[in-house]
């Protein structure tokens, strides 16, 4: 066989490879499987206003608030530098038979319909069907920021930590797969959970 013949038949072997790896991959239908996975919260840890727990700021059935049991609670409300703080343990996990590889994960916290901190963590979870991961979702941001000039901060921190206000703290994920060095993430984002510190709350 001549170097001409050797050349076309590896170029051959290189063009069937590349097509074929292209029509394997399918990234349109590798984005729309992260829609089948599902994704739950797990447990919201280190859950802190203030740099204090926030578990001290609830009294008898969850349905009030104490203000003056976090040390350093007023001055931060007088500097209006109020940071809220937690640990998001999100479950992800593949009911499905197909099998995607997730390379990052972007995540929006809202409080009360306002953006109140969004986030990337680069986590590649690949799943087959039946296992599950569990991701940790960090954020801590200013409660300042979304805070209503009717309701006041105190209005807001009730909202937030008591039965009253169910459903003002919202999970929203935005998952990724990787293509050519190169993160492609779900159109939109995908609500996790609706009532994020329902798990402060007593029963």
């Amino acid at each position: 066989m001549t170097h001409k013949h050797v050349y076309s038949s590896f170029l051959s072997l290189i063009v069937f490879m590349v097509l074929t790896g292209c029509a394997s991959l399918n990234p349109g239908k590798q984005v729309d499987i992260l829609k089948s996975y599902n994704y739950n919260v797990e447990s919201v840890s280190n859950l802190q206003v203030a740099g204090r727990s926030a578990q001290g700021l609830l009294e008898g059935n969850g349905n009030s608030l104490n203000l003056n049991a976090l040390p350093g609670l007023a001055m931060g409300i007088l500097r209006k530098d109020l940071p809220l703080a937690a640990v998001v343990n999100m479950k992800v996990s593949n009911p499905t038979a197909n099998v995607t590889s997730i390379n990052a994960f972007k995540y929006l916290i809202e409080i009360k319909g306002k953006p109140f901190f969004e986030g990337t963590v680069d986590r590649v979870v690949k799943l087959n069907q039946g296992e599950s991961a569990v991701v940790p979702l960090t954020f801590n941001a200013n409660l300042f920021g979304v805070v209503e000039e009717q309701r006041g901060i105190e209005g807001l921190l009730s909202d937030l930590f008591t039965r009253e206000g169910e459903g003002a703290v919202v999970l929203k994920i935005k998952p990724s797969i990787s293509l050519a060095g190169s993160n492609i993430f779900y159109p939109g984002y995908i609500t996790i959970d609706n009532n994020l510190l329902k798990s402060l709350r007593k029963k």
